[in-house]
This record gives C-alpha cells, sequence and structure tokens, in this order.
C-alpha cells in the first residue's frame, strides 16, 4: 500500500500531473510576461535617455555658438544651457522610478 493517499490510484496520479503541470505553465507564463514587462520597461527608459543626451548635446553647441557670438552672456548662457540639461537628467531618473 502506498504512503502517500493523493498517489494511490493511477487516476489520482494523473490529476496530480495534471494539475503540477499546470501550475508549471502559469509559473512560465508568468515568467515570461515578467520578462516583457521588464524589456519594454527598459526600452522606455533608454529612449528617455537617448532623448536627453541628443538633446543636452544640441543644446551645448547652441552654447557654444552663441558663446562666440556674444561672449559677454557667456556666463548667463552656460546657467540657462547647465539649468535646462539638470532638467533633462531630472526627467531621465524620475522615468525610471515612475515605470
Amino acid at each position: 500500500m502506498p504512503n502517500h493517499p493523493a498517489l494511490a490510484s493511477s487516476r489520482g496520479l494523473s490529476k496530480l500531473e495534471r494539475r503540477v503541470a499546470s501550475e508549471i505553465a502559469l509559473n512560465r507564463a508568468a515568467s515570461s510576461v515578467l520578462a516583457a514587462r521588464e524589456s519594454a520597461r527598459l526600452e522606455v527608459i533608454a529612449d528617455v535617455a537617448e532623448t536627453a543626451l541628443l538633446n543636452a548635446s544640441a543644446l551645448s553647441g547652441l552654447e557654444a555658438a552663441l558663446v562666440m557670438r556674444t561672449p559677454h552672456a557667456a556666463g548667463r548662457l552656460g546657467h540657462i544651457a547647465d539649468s535646462a540639461c539638470m532638467a533633462m537628467g531630472k526627467v531621465v531618473a524620475r522615468t525610471g522610478r515612475s515605470l
């Protein structure tokens, strides 16, 4: 006589096997959904960061051109460019936290 009552008959064993297979399938599906969500999250963060980097680069180039045109405004231009870049950095950081 078997020690485990759930395994006493072949019918019980097949129910147990089906239940285990179902649990494994659900676990795998949940893992796949989680992986897809994380992948999408990383793509959003990378897109926001890339946009911020490109905009910071363009802003720095514009700042340099304007400083050459009006050197006496270098301090003001630098402050504005730095403030804008810091704001873009905050957006990137907030994006990572809010998703």
